[in-house]
């Protein structure tokens, strides 16, 4: 396996239907059905804030993360206008906007992890992990940093195995039942090292 920052135009529409299959069920609310989310969304990934683990030409598992200009997918109003009409792109970015991460100075926002259901268990989702630290060293950030759903005790598991700990928690209120999820922990790492 070969995990490296980037992805193809070829390897598009497999990246958006890796992480549609991961966060389609609290993005889906945003769009008029399925199709149309999963769509919107492999549109809007922007290829050089992924790393990507692949075997061959086989794409098995990918890791968003945020820079400076932004997430690992970018809704802009112009381009998801352009792509929804007026009606349908206010609707959008406003079910979007509560689940956007912010920024942290000296700390690797992770941005989604998803890896190919054939592949869960087998090491990618930890290999993703690590060369996320290893980015975040190279970027010379003190740690690394994601959220977990309430929904995915799985997820917060191997982020625990991996050194993650607990920096702090939040829940959707009033809005739990359009995005699918009560609660959610926000966990950080240290870079340096390895568990």
């Amino acid at each position: 396996m070969d995990i490296t920052r980037g992805f193809t135009q070829d390897e598009r529409s497999r990246v958006g239907e890796l992480y549609w299959e991961a966060f389609g069920a609290k993005l889906s609310h945003a769009f008029r059905d399925g199709g149309t989310g999963r769509a919107q969304v492999t549109a809007a990934l922007v290829a050089d804030r992924f790393l990507i683990a692949r075997d061959g030409a086989d794409v098995l598992g990918v890791c968003g993360f945020r820079t400076a200009s932004g997430g690992a997918v970018h809704w802009s109003w112009r381009a998801t206008r352009s792509r929804l009409g007026r009606p349908a792109a206010v609707r959008s970015l406003a079910v979007l906007a509560p689940l956007d991460r912010s920024d942290v100075p000296g700390v690797l926002v992770l941005d989604g992890l998803c890896v190919a259901a054939e592949r869960r268990g087998a090491g990618t989702g930890s290999a993703l992990l690590t060369a996320a630290l290893d980015l975040a060293a190279a970027r010379g950030d003190r740690a690394v940093q994601l959220s977990v759903v309430g929904t995915n005790p799985r997820a917060e598991a191997l982020y625990r195995r991996r050194g993650f700990t607990v920096v702090g928690q939040g829940g959707t209120g009033p809005l739990a039942g359009l995005y699918g999820f009560h609660r959610y922990r926000t966990l950080q790492r240290p870079v340096g090292g390895r568990p």
